[in-house]
């Protein structure tokens, strides 16, 4: 009996854009493409591995990123909310990010053709007050990972522009302790802030959901 055909390799589509970005005025929405970018190329030194290419940008407040490790795309997102609201300094400020995981038929830096763009470009048309969505073609695990989303985006949209600060250096890996040294304040004053915050409901989900997916990319992978 010959062997089934390998299946394709699974990557994320993140596929983002600033809310209500033309109410800013021309110096805010300069500088938010320059968080953007900034925000873009911290990623990239800090997960080295997970991207693909560059993140490509579109009319200066939308952008793209093609992820080759899935896995990292729930902590990635929130590491984008975070850091735009703490280096703009603005809680209201946010962004529509949806999540795909699927397969891609042909990628270059620019150009991509694949489910995963396509799902992705779909679900980026969120609805009401929701910002952060993931979507996959199996609907029972993808309905399970979007609610890790889901919950994660209602704890992260009340997010102060203080406790951003704390949540990139925590989603960072850095400890309690190390993160007072480098804000220069108490532990306790950390702690308090990690726990407004739903640090750690957050990190749970983020390791939650990276398990899932690697479990899922890996049985990808392997399966003929």
């Amino acid at each position: 009996m010959a062997k089934e055909k390998k299946k394709s390799r699974l990557y994320s589509v993140i596929t983002a854009d600033v809310v209500k970005s033309s109410k800013l005025s021309i110096a805010k929405h300069r500088k938010l493409v320059d968080v953007i970018k900034k925000c873009s190329s911290e990623l990239q030194k800090i997960f080295p591995a997970a991207f693909q290419y560059t993140p490509e940008y579109f009319r200066g407040d939308s952008w793209q990123v093609v992820l080759k490790k899935p896995e990292l795309a729930l902590g990635i997102v929130l590491y984008y909310r975070a850091f735009i609201r703490a280096n703009m300094k603005l809680s209201s400020m946010d962004a529509r990010m949806a999540i795909s995981l699927g397969s891609i038929d042909f990628v270059k830096k620019s150009f991509g053709v694949g489910e995963a763009y396509r799902i992705s470009g779909e679900a980026i048309d969120i609805k009401g007050k929701r910002r952060l969505k993931f979507i996959y073609n199996e609907s029972e695990l993808s309905e399970l990972l979007d609610l890790l989303v889901e919950n994660s985006d209602f704890i992260s949209s009340r997010w102060t522009v203080r406790q951003c600060q704390i949540i990139l250096l925590a989603l960072k890996g850095y400890n309690q302790l190390q993160i007072a040294r480098k804000i220069k304040v108490t532990q306790q004053a950390v702690s308090q802030q990690l726990d407004s915050a739903g640090w750690a409901v957050i990190s749970r989900n983020i390791k939650t959901f990276q398990k899932r997916i690697e479990k899922l990319v890996h049985n990808n992978n392997t399966s003929f």
